[in-house]
């Protein structure tokens, strides 16, 4: 299993290496530290003389001294990193760094494609906070990526994903979709729940949706390892979450499309950031 960890050099991405660590300690597998550095920067305007030739060189100083100072921070998280594996007791992991300049979003798509890991880990930064690893990067790069992605939130203790909520519209790729569930968190035995919030829909055909997408697992149904819920409400936002606490669900999972978020999810009844304010990592996939 191959694991692209996105890092920003901040502490607070520490909270990625025990998901990072856990997910591989059983069978092993490769962790590809990643980092890109912005290096699209501004030249002089060249209608002034000597502008291009001065504001030139200043940028490819700059640019070096960016570089420098990213490869020192790379060297420094992945030492940490490796003495996390250590201390684990696994050693079964191996550690690769790959050091970009360019825009954040992009090279990690091209890392993706390049690298085709099993999964792509990175954090998620809260409202007014900047940063490579921001909100808005998350939800962009899930609708775009081909490859599960492990969204954390800052600040979050790691936690065992062994009650897992995934949210369903019927779409043609869900079995498959739950499918994968399972086999990337099979170490963890997990209880996937699955939930469709009935706001302002046929109920007699909601429920027979819910019946065809239960035939597909009425094994693991009989041994309690999945559960189907339809819950009806006026509120889904306040809904979501009030299920996720009651359930201590510990991992949000869905399909992320390239259209706003959850508009094949929630019929725009719930925002772009409703799984976002729910603090708990998200475990997202593309329809293929």
């Amino acid at each position: 299993m191959k694991i692209i960890l996105s890092t920003d050099f901040s502490e607070e991405n520490k909270m990625l290496y025990p998901y990072a660590i856990d997910l591989l300690k059983v069978t092993g597998g490769e962790i590809v530290l990643f980092h890109a550095f912005m290096d699209q920067i501004l030249m002089g305007d060249s209608s002034f003389p000597g502008g291009l030739d001065s504001d030139t060189f200043f940028n490819r100083e700059l640019l070096v001294e960016m570089e420098e100072q990213a490869a020192v921070f790379m060297r420094e998280k992945k030492a940490l990193l490796e003495k996390a594996i250590e201390e684990s007791g696994a050693n079964n992991i191996q550690v690769s760094e790959m050091l970009k300049g360019g825009d954040p979003e992009l090279e990690l798509l091209s890392l993706t494609e390049e690298q085709k890991p099993d999964l792509i880990l990175m954090g998620t930064r809260g409202k007014g906070k900047k940063g490579f690893l921001e909100g808005s990067m998350a939800k962009s790069i899930m609708t775009k990526v081909h490859v599960p992605l492990l969204s954390v939130p800052e600040g979050y203790t790691w936690t065992k994903s062994n009650e897992v909520m995934y949210a369903t519209n019927f779409g043609r790729f869900e079995v498959s979709t739950i499918n994968s569930i399972y086999k990337l968190l099979e170490r963890y035995d997990p209880v996937i729940h699955v939930v469709h919030l009935l706001v302002d829909q046929d109920e007699e055909k909601t429920s027979l949706l819910m019946e065809e997408l239960k035939q597909a697992f009425r094994q693991e149904e009989a041994r309690q390892q999945i559960r189907f819920h339809m819950v009806r409400t006026t509120e889904p936002k306040e809904a979501l979450k009030l299920f996720c606490e009651t359930n201590n669900i510990s991992l949000a999972s869905f399909i992320a499309n390239r259209r706003s978020l959850l508009d094949y999810i929630f019929k725009d009844k719930v925002g772009k950031d409703a799984f976002f304010d729910l603090g708990i990592p998200m475990l997202t996939f593309r329809e293929p």
